[in-house]
């Protein structure tokens, strides 16, 4: 079992959270239709994300083989063929594809976009340097497009902007991380590597991270995204966006991390807590921020009951 979930990258799945983005950011969380909608497209997007791997992996088999890391990966390894991999691939595209017909045609596109865009890449584009990066970035903007097209609602665009910036940072963030880790080897598992030095790495690490930041402070503080959510409170998480940011650089910099960063955000206590922090801050601005004014309002009611006695 434990090979099988190693075969079908089930670490991964958790970039595919970035479909919930859409379900939160349209008020449309306690909607139960909707939820079930973005559940699917999870799943769907996550069945047919296998056959991606999979074919991936066997192409890479053999410069796997002399990684340190990849090296334990089923195909490189030798624990699963081939031709096995394959079909359990196509079996899981099968089943996406079944279930996103619930979704809708758009949502089919979007799912087939990714999966031709990401075959070209592990084919040809992976070698072409800075595109690879743009087009790992892609992937994540389709995750949170389909997000919304599953719910039918209008993404923002500097929503998009800044998933697309805050991806560019995690590719480029690996790219550093093989290059450091692999030496004068690095080229022999990824060819392009050759082309990339440390310090225009690091360049592109701090753009996108600026990018990132001002992409998602102009969101919270975008004339329609207030007057949608009927508050300017969104301003209030930038503080935690930076914080989770910084600390993924110090983890790149200072702790050698950054090749596997889904791992890396899923097992870190530092992004662990300022992401639920986040959130946390983000549903009650955007569901429960009447509670606030019913509490200002009791407290005006206690302050007056109190003005009354002291009349008295």
């Amino acid at each position: 079992m434990k090979t099988f979930f190693q075969l079908i990258k089930l670490k991964h799945w958790i970039k595919n959270l970035f479909i919930f983005a859409p379900l939160i950011f349209s008020l449309s969380l306690f909607e139960y239709n909707k939820v079930i909608k973005s559940i699917i497209a999870f799943f769907s997007f996550s069945f047919v994300a296998v056959l991606v791997y999979i074919i991936n992996d066997i192409k890479d088999k053999d410069s796997d083989a002399q990684h340190k890391i990849k090296a334990s990966r089923p195909i490189a390894s030798g624990k699963v063929k081939p031709k096995t991999a394959l079909l359990v691939g196509i079996s899981m595209v099968l089943l996406g594809l079944i279930s996103a017909f619930f979704l809708g045609i758009s949502s089919i596109i979007i799912i087939l976009m990714y999966f031709s865009i990401n075959i070209l890449y592990t084919f040809i584009l992976k070698n072409i340097v800075i595109l690879d990066v743009i087009i790992i970035a892609t992937g994540f903007c389709l995750r949170v497009l389909l997000g919304s097209r599953a719910i039918d609602v209008t993404l923002s665009h500097w929503m998009l902007l800044a998933t697309f910036c805050i991806s560019l940072i995690i590719g480029f963030g690996k790219r550093r991380h093989e290059l450091l880790l692999l030496g004068n080897n690095a080229h022999i598992h990824r060819n392009n590597l050759r082309e990339y030095n440390k310090e225009f790495l690091d360049m592109m690490i701090i753009i996108s991270t600026s990018l990132t930041a001002i992409s998602y402070a102009l969101y919270t503080m975008d004339p329609e995204v207030i007057k949608k959510f009927g508050t300017d409170g969104l301003i209030f998480t930038l503080p935690f966006v930076l914080y989770g940011l910084f600390r993924y650089l110090l983890l790149i910099y200072c702790k050698g991390k950054g090749g596997k960063p889904q791992e890396l955000v899923a097992s870190d206590p530092g992004i662990i807590i300022t992401v639920i922090i986040w959130i946390s801050i983000i549903l009650f601005q955007i569901y429960f921020k009447h509670l606030l004014k019913l509490d200002l309002n009791f407290m005006k009611l206690l302050k007056g009951f109190f003005e009354s006695i002291n009349k008295i």
